[in-house]
């Protein structure tokens, strides 16, 4: 016959964890789980801080074509940080770091040059990667060529790029485009009697305009 193994008792059982009870035993000051959401909350508040931190910092070419009125591209540079906020971190041969507001991306596309856009999204610069490359910054208002793939002919037109509205148009379509276009003048003039200073890319945006009125 095979002998079983002791059964314990419930009193032989409590005896064994005997000086355990009571004030002997001392609480962890350590929180029970050691997963505690707070620990994640910091992490992520320390993610999101680096996440902000780099975003607003954009590498943009030394070289600055330089818009009507604008001498060198230190003065538009002056004018950036004046009219649009930017802060110029740190600049080397051929690229300078720049601190944009909150919002600012620059995105490369599939083809053509990077685009340099506003919290809403408009394009205010473009910019290649080559190290000869210079930076162009967009005025709101401009007169546009508008192609017609079927005909062949162009035409024009006045778009206002903060909220892509047209404002005026030719009616002529032409085998003539851009400057050499027969209503080139009369948009241009249009243009330039409602908004005088829309060569000058830093101004009429609504940004530009509260920080310089600020």
């Amino acid at each position: 016959m095979k002998k079983g193994k002791a059964k314990l008792t419930r009193q032989d059982a409590e005896r064994l964890f005997e000086g355990l009870r009571g004030g002997n035993v001392k609480k962890s000051s350590r929180a029970e789980n050691p997963f505690e959401m707070g620990v994640f909350d910091v992490v992520k508040r320390v993610d999101d801080e680096v996440t902000l931190w780099k975003d607003s910092l954009i590498t943009l070419p030394t070289a600055i074509e330089l818009a009507a009125g604008y001498e060198s591209a230190s003065r538009m540079r002056e004018a950036m940080t004046r009219a649009l906020r930017v802060k110029w971190v740190r600049e080397g041969t051929n690229e300078v770091v720049a601190e944009f507001p909150d919002g600012w991306t620059a995105v490369r596309p599939e083809s053509g040059p990077i685009e340099l856009r506003d919290p809403s999204g408009v394009v205010r610069a473009l910019y290649g990667w080559a190290k000869d490359a210079e930076l162009r910054v967009l005025p709101r208002y401009l007169v546009e060529s508008q192609a017609n793939s079927s005909s062949g002919l162009g035409s024009l037109l006045v778009r206002d790029r903060a909220n892509g509205q047209i404002l005026e148009r030719s009616s002529i379509w032409s085998a003539q485009t851009g400057t050499n276009h027969p209503d080139w003048r009369r948009l241009a003039a249009w243009l330039d009697l409602r908004y005088p200073q829309h060569r000058d890319p830093l101004r009429y945006w609504a940004d530009c305009e509260g920080s310089l009125q600020g």
